[in-house]
């Protein structure tokens, strides 16, 4: 565990900002292409009204910026983590994988779909939008409003049964709890694991260590240490 300062929550937020910017960036490296290509290539796209085609500019760019903001706040998070912080944010990762690999393929799916559903809605959307476009393009009897609306209808269905069945997969169990829907919380021995690996402890602390009767303890032992370690420095 890390104190968060407000000079973290800066480099933070000016991280994020920084991915979403370069998302901004490869969103339109994406699209400008993508819409001459269309324009010149597919005679229904040029006869798409201004705000279909905005909102598809809109299902690529927002996309982009959320992710490429989102990897560049969590890249941000693991660079602020040296020494034993580091060594705990391995532990973590460690345990995570070792849990993974002791799901079955069923199991993996389902949590990869439960952690990943709103990307799965949103991709689903504008393929079940295309897909349903297509399709009642075909018919010749219709105008090309006519085939948006009916094509935004089949897509507001297959949305609908796309949220139906996130919240399916949701609700399924995950991990290694097994057929059992309830997950225990377990207890936070993340402060206890970093303080452990500090070689500094004087035999005084490391016998306050043991002392589980309360958690809290742990906390308020790392910032003495933390304040000892700061006088120590001071003074040479």
């Amino acid at each position: 565990m890390k104190i968060v300062t407000q000079e973290d929550v800066r480099g933070y937020t000016d991280s994020t900002i920084e991915g979403g910017i370069k998302g901004a960036i490869v969103a339109v490296a994406l699209s400008v292409p993508g819409h001459f290509f269309f324009k010149k290539n597919v005679a229904a796209y040029r006869t798409l009204p201004l705000p279909l085609k905005s909102l598809v500019y809109v299902m690529v760019g927002v996309p982009c910026i959320s992710v490429f903001a989102e990897k560049a706040g969590e890249a941000y998070n693991r660079g602020q983590y040296t020494g034993v912080g580091q060594k705990e944010l391995d532990y973590e990762l460690e345990r995570e994988r070792e849990k993974w690999e002791k799901l079955s393929s069923w199991q993996k799916t389902t949590d990869w779909a439960a952690r990943h559903k709103y990307g799965i809605i949103g991709a689903g959307w504008a393929a079940s939008m295309g897909l349903a476009f297509g399709i009642v393009a075909r018919n010749p009897y219709q105008s090309t409003s006519q085939k948006v609306v009916q094509a935004r209808m089949w897509a507001q269905g297959l949305t609908v049964a796309l949220l139906i069945g996130s919240a399916a997969l949701t609700g399924m169990p995950t991990g290694s709890t097994g057929d059992s829907a309830v997950h225990t919380p377990h207890a936070d021995h993340s402060w206890r694991r970093m303080l452990e690996m500090d070689e500094t402890l004087t035999a005084a602390e490391r016998a306050q260590l043991k002392d589980e009767s309360d958690p809290n303890k742990l906390k308020d032992l790392h910032e003495s240490i933390a304040k000892r370690k700061q006088a120590a420095a001071g003074k040479a």
